[in-house]
Parts: structure tokens; sequence; C-alpha cells
């Protein structure tokens, strides 16, 4: 049928009708995208009032208690701030103590509610809030260490299947890879480790990126965010910034602790976003980012030579 078409079908026609295919899957692409991320996402700050719940309560309340702490960590704070912070914060700490919030959200919340008052009375600043840095940030590495730390990670596709990465290296690397910077410090995302063998390869068939090696991976994790902890229209592409933020920090926790990796894209279309999302016991709100074929390199490996560009070609001092 295809050489039928090709013999009796002008090539501007043929191009013709593929453009208008590729442009109507597109539009179908992002109504779903957009009414994924308008069912989950938390409200404005101007539309609070009308009432939140569960995470999106948290997403409000996380969003204030951390305008509170980066104000009070600035050099020289303003005399008078955060006025409609603390209305928001007053009204929503009781409403989060009668859903019993999970988490420590509302402990957060009041300690910045007390440090506003304290802050806004006495231009006292509360060390609870916003600490002293310096010993907080301070490392050991040498400028040398790390540079080889950044330029010995590679992706991995040669894996020992006979050596399983201990869940507890995989726990270790997720809590510090918890320490990515979020907005408004949310951090919504979550790793979805699998190490079983049958999951893995259920798992990874949802990814075309793992052929010639999918048989080998000890551990794949699914990265996802949750989309209730984005607030409003200005926030819909904030999931996919996150998720890769934490993405890196979690293939670099593991590397550091000896670990290999490969990223693997999911760029795929919704149908197979749900499918997955189905088969591993995910919500609507879990929006899938990528995955991380995690696993020991086996002996001998090899890795793409994958050169990088230049830093001329990747920053620009203005």
């Amino acid at each position: 049928m295809k050489a039928v078409i090709k013999k009796f079908v002008p090539r501007s026609a043929r191009k013709w009708y593929s453009d208008q295919r590729r442009q109507q899957v597109a539009r179908r692409e992002y109504r779903l995208d957009r009414r994924r991320y308008m069912r989950a996402a938390a409200p404005p700050d101007s539309a609070v009032a009308y009432g939140v719940t569960g995470r999106q309560l948290e997403t409000q309340l996380t969003k204030d208690y951390h305008r509170v702490e980066k104000g009070l960590a600035l050099a020289a704070p303003k005399t008078q701030f955060g006025a409609a912070v603390s209305q928001r914060l007053e009204s929503l700490i009781p409403v989060a103590r009668r859903e019993a919030l999970v988490g420590a959200h509302v402990g957060y919340a009041e300690d910045a509610r007390t440090a506003l008052t304290s802050w806004n009375t006495d231009a006292v600043r509360a060390d609870v809030v916003s600490p002293l840095g310096a010993d907080i940030t301070r490392h050991d590495l040498t400028t040398d260490e790390v540079t080889r730390f950044f330029e010995s990670r590679r992706s991995i596709r040669d894996f020992d299947s006979s050596r399983r990465v201990p869940r507890e290296v995989l726990l270790h690397a997720a809590n510090l890879a918890g320490h990515t910077p979020s907005v408004c410090n949310r951090q919504s995302w979550t790793a979805h480790f699998f190490d079983d063998p049958e999951q893995v390869r259920r798992v990874l068939k949802f990814q075309n990126g793992n052929r010639g090696f999918a048989e080998q991976v000890p551990c794949v994790a699914v990265i996802t965010v949750d989309s209730r902890l984005f607030a409003g229209v200005e926030e819909r592409n904030q999931p996919h910034i996150e998720g890769g933020l934490f993405a890196m920090s979690l293939v670099h926790a593991l590397h550091g602790l000896g670990v290999g990796t490969c990223m693997l894209n999911m760029s795929v279309r919704n149908d197979r976003a749900d499918r997955l999302r189905a088969a591993i016991g995910l919500e609507e709100h879990d929006q899938v980012i990528l995955m991380v074929a995690i696993g020991y390199p086996a002996p001998g490996f090899r890795v793409a030579r994958s050169p990088r560009r230049t830093t001329d070609e990747i920053a620009v001092i203005h």
C-alpha cells in the first residue's frame, strides 16, 4: 500500500498530509497535558481563600513558610514584610492541624509564623528558620577532586547482572538526592525503585532506549513528580525541571557511592505514560519524568565516547 501511495500521490501532497497529522497529534497531546496538570495543580495565592486541602494545602503552607525562610536569609531583610503570608499562615495552620497533614509541614509553618512576628515586631532573626550558613555549606573537597568526580561520571550500558545493588545504598542515594533545590522547597519528586528481575523487565518495556542491555539491568528507578505540589498555570513546566534536577542528583549520588547508572528518557505520548502508571500503581497526578538504569558495571565494561561541548559553546559571561 505504501508503494502505491508513493507512486500515485504527489510528494507535496504526502508532505502536507504528514504535517497535518503531526499537528493533530501534537494538539491532542498538549490538551491531555493541560488537563492532567490543571486537575492536579494547587490554585495560585489569590485563590487560596476559596479553600485548599490535602497536598494542595501542603503546597501553600510550604510556599509561605519558605517565603519567610528566604526573606530572613537575606543580608538585609525588609523591616516589615510578609503581611499576606502571615494572614494565610494564620488561616491555614488550623486547617492543617484538623486535617492531620502528613509530615512536619505544620511545625515548619508555625516556626515561620513565629519568626516573622519576631522580626516584624522586634527585628530579631530566628536561627531556626534562617541559621548561619558557613558550617552548613562547608565541604572538604579540593578543586581537583570536584573536577574528577564530575568528569568521571559516564552512562553505563554494560552492567554486572549478578550483583544486586543493596537497597540501603539506593535509599541513601535517594536521601542525598533529596537535597536538590526545588521551587519554594516543595520537593515534589519520588524515586520508585524496582530490583526484582521480572519487575525490571516489565518496567523497561515502556521505554525505548534500553535495547541491547535491558536484560543486564539489575535495578531501574522511575522518577516522578507530584503535580499537586505546583500552583497555577505559571508553574506548568516546573515538574519537568524539578524531576530532571532530582534525577541528576540521584545519578551523581549513586556515582559517588560507586554505582553505575544510565538515564533513560520517557519522551512518550500520554497513552504510554498512562499504561506505565497503571502497571506500577501510580496516580494521575504522578507525572513520569524519566527512568534510570542502575547497577554495578560489568568487568571490562566500555562506555560511549560522548564528546563534550567546549566551555565556549555552553557558557557565556555577559
